[in-house]
């Protein structure tokens, strides 16, 4: 879809998730649960609406994004909605506002219909793209461990993997860059850190 402003009334909800013990996105608090969105202004691309939302809502900036799918008022508001979802690292997200909560997509959450579509929407394409795409790095530091890293490919993937046949598969990977550095994790003996080839997280290199 071109990222430009279309004649008809439109707004751009965003599904934001992040990675604590398990996946989580944001709720905004309130009688009806909803994800952060807003209606497209005059002049304004539907990217930086998306973000405009996610500001205005979350005071929550420099994250992942990426187009969903377009809701041509078929879900109960009569605007057309672009959903996008957005994905970052939890360490990294300072909320600036009161009213909002992480919640586990599964079970189906307590959300408007339309928003609450979007979030199960994007939790099926993050499944799909996370073998051909680098989905999972974004929810890590600039640096990490492949320990840190499989655990973001189990909890997206709903699967335990393979230890071995998992680091394998990894290191013959493009995506990965071995540093020099190591990170102590408990009891267990220092574990070296990767980072991402190919610089494409938002808070870059």
């Amino acid at each position: 879809m071109n990222d430009t402003k279309p004649s008809a009334p439109i707004a751009a909800a965003v599904a934001l998730f992040t990675i604590r013990e398990r996946l989580e996105f944001l709720r905004l608090e309130g009688e009806q649960g909803r994800i952060p969105s807003a209606p497209l202004k005059e002049g304004e691309t539907l990217e930086a609406c998306a973000r405009r939302a996610l500001w205005e809502t979350a005071g929550i900036e420099d994250v992942f994004l990426e187009q969903l799918y377009t809701f041509d008022g078929g879900l109960g508001d009569p605007r057309a909605i672009v959903a996008y979802y957005a994905l970052a690292p939890h360490d990294r997200l300072r909320i600036g506002r009161i009213g909002v909560d992480w919640v586990d997509p599964t079970p189906a959450p307590t959300l408007i219909e339309e928003h609450r579509v979007i979030v199960e929407r994007a939790c099926e394409r993050l499944a799909g793209k996370l073998e051909y795409a680098p989905i999972a790095y974004q929810f890590l530091a600039e640096r990490f461990t492949l320990g840190e890293l499989q655990t973001v490919y189990e909890i997206i993937g709903r699967q335990t993997l393979d230890k071995r046949n998992f680091r394998r598969r990894i290191r013959a990977s493009w995506d990965l860059v071995e540093t020099h550095d190591a990170r102590r994790e408990g009891s267990h003996r220092p574990a070296r850190l990767y980072r991402l080839r190919d610089a494409r997280l938002p808070w870059g290199r």
